[in-house]
């Protein structure tokens, strides 16, 4: 089973050096959103990027497999006074969500905590409208003095090749800081 983070130390993903290598705006301004964006932030944590995209977004779906992030977003929502986020807790090959109901479906950081890439995957391809893409964040493979153990991560090109097994294209290559990279995913024309 892939290591989880433990949101008792979801701190961490809001401290101002995470805000340094892994920008939230800069990504999302690179993920080409727009106000009539569905947007999915699977795995999202503390709400890192789920909340700032909802200054951009139409909707957006803050999901994890963790109730204690899921209490942290909601904090959040409640104070800055959202109302186009919904939370929702999922099992980790399971999304609560609608058929073709989501454009873009966001996952940083999470694909290498994964166990069923081929469900989420599957998942991902039910959920996702006809032109909608999946941007998956990662940390490089390479030592580094944060992150998770190398041996966890997953290379760009191992990831391409798991999304093209489970009928996704590669659209884009982009760089997502000096430790993460981007790749950008539409669905296989099939």
């Amino acid at each position: 089973m892939a290591h989880k983070f433990d949101a008792k130390k979801a701190e961490i993903l809001d401290s101002a050096d995470r805000r340094r290598f892994l920008n939230p705006d800069s990504i999302l301004k690179k993920a080409g959103l727009s106000r009539d964006t569905i947007f999915a932030d699977l795995g999202c944590g503390s709400g890192y990027f789920a909340i700032p995209s909802s200054l951009i977004v139409k909707k957006v779906y803050a999901i994890d497999v963790q109730e204690g992030m899921l209490d942290i977003v909601r904090e959040k929502i409640r104070v800055k006074k959202l109302t186009n986020i919904e939370t929702f807790l999922s099992k980790e090959s399971s999304i609560l969500l609608p058929d073709n109901s989501v454009d873009v479906l966001f996952m940083a950081n999470v694909f290498h905590e994964l166990d069923d890439r081929g469900g989420i995957l599957k998942e991902a391809k039910r959920i996702l409208s006809g032109r909608g893409r999946m941007i998956i964040i990662d940390w490089k493979k390479m030592e580094m003095e944060m992150g998770p153990p190398i041996e966890e991560r997953i290379s760009e090109d191992e990831v391409i090749s798991i999304c093209e097994d489970g009928d996704f294209r590669i659209l884009e290559r982009l760089e997502a800081g000096a430790y993460n990279y981007m790749l950008v995913f539409g669905k296989s024309a099939t």
